[in-house]
């Protein structure tokens, strides 16, 4: 299951800028516990350094930073924005949905991304997770859909 915790479910966030989306993404990530403080100012870091490495199709990121970052356990949230913002992607900009992401090694960090990306082979469900307007419908939907795979 992608989603254990409905806080990890937020639809519709606003954000001004992409620094302010990893915030607002990877922010039930620490709330929850997933993450040590320190895990997103890790992919600040990351992205000033190598660019928005994290971007996977257009509109769509996966903000994650490597385990030594602060990952304390296995998780991912999912974010989308009120209104998208650009992370400096030339093909994929701007950004409305975030998968933030966190992995305690590499196996699971792979096992998350195939995941995800099965469901973002999904356009009809990419469609109504762009047009769900609470956390609770959010979650339902990503819900409904690991359910038809299991």
């Amino acid at each position: 299951m992608l989603i254990l915790h409905s806080r990890l479910a937020q639809a519709r966030k606003r954000a001004t800028d992409w620094r302010q989306a990893l915030e607002v993404a990877l922010g039930p990530l620490h709330s929850t516990g997933y993450t040590r403080a320190g895990y997103c100012q890790g992919v600040i870091d990351n992205t000033l350094e190598w660019g928005p490495y994290y971007i996977v199709a257009p509109g769509v990121a996966l903000p994650h930073a490597r385990p030594e970052q602060g990952a304390k356990a296995n998780g991912i949230a999912v974010t989308t924005l009120e209104e998208p913002v650009y992370f400096g992607h030339e093909d994929c900009d701007p950004v409305w949905l975030l998968f933030a992401l966190c992995a305690t090694d590499a196996s699971a960090h792979l096992a998350t991304i195939q995941r995800i990306s099965a469901l973002l082979a999904d356009e009809d469900l990419l469609a109504q997770l762009r047009e769900a307007r609470t956390d609770t419908h959010l979650l339902s939907l990503l819900n409904a859909c690991e359910h038809q795979e299991e």
